[in-house]
């Protein structure tokens, strides 16, 4: 295991445990306040199509911000495990009626089949999950590489989603080691900032 690899596993490892531990109330107020956050940001304001995630793990939660988004008439977007290697997600479109089914790590995804996938140069905003966060932009992840492998091909093109990571305060840990192919953020959304890479 490399330098690298053994790091990101041990801050992955600390600050997974310490993210679980928040109490519930913590929890709640956090995810209003970083709803607040992100509404008022002029990114998500110019966004008419936005992808997001359901909250697993301890992660912060997002469905204050997903239930905005639709009220805003924005069309919203989740995540959908594609099958095969190498790992890689549809986006598929989400709303209140969408009928879902668990994927195999536990998580529901909309039950559409793989035609009703988005193409992903059409997303104007991705808010991702991440394990933590440094001001440089860097994302550690939890390790499967889904979002790196299924935007790897528009990382250098001008017309492509911008990623916002959506996570607690608590989640930046400072410097954070990357790899070439580690997925670049423009931002992260904090409960207590918006930080701008």
């Amino acid at each position: 295991m490399s330098d690298n690899s053994l790091q990101k596993s041990t801050i992955r490892r600390q600050v997974r445990t310490n993210r679980i531990n928040i109490p519930a109330a913590t929890r709640q107020k956090a995810e209003l306040a970083l709803t607040h956050q992100l509404k008022e940001n002029p990114l998500f304001k110019a966004s008419k199509r936005i992808a997001c995630f359901l909250s697993f793990d301890g992660e912060i939660g997002t469905q204050t911000i997903i239930s905005e988004s639709l009220s805003l008439g924005k069309q919203v977007y989740l995540p959908k495990l594609r099958p095969s290697k190498p790992n890689r997600l549809w986006f598929m479109p989400y709303t209140t009626d969408s009928a879902m089914s668990n994927n195999r790590f536990g998580i529901p995804e909309v039950d559409l089949l793989p035609n009703h996938a988005t193409a992903l140069s059409t997303i104007d905003l991705v808010l991702l999950p991440l394990v933590a966060f440094d001001r440089s932009g860097n994302r550690l992840g939890m390790g499967g590489g889904f979002y790196d492998a299924t935007f790897a091909h528009l990382r250098e093109y001008s017309q492509r989603p911008k990623f916002i990571g959506l996570a607690y305060q608590q989640q930046h840990v400072e410097p954070l080691p990357s790899d070439p192919w580690d997925l670049p953020l423009d931002g992260v959304c904090t409960e207590q900032n918006f930080y701008h890479f």
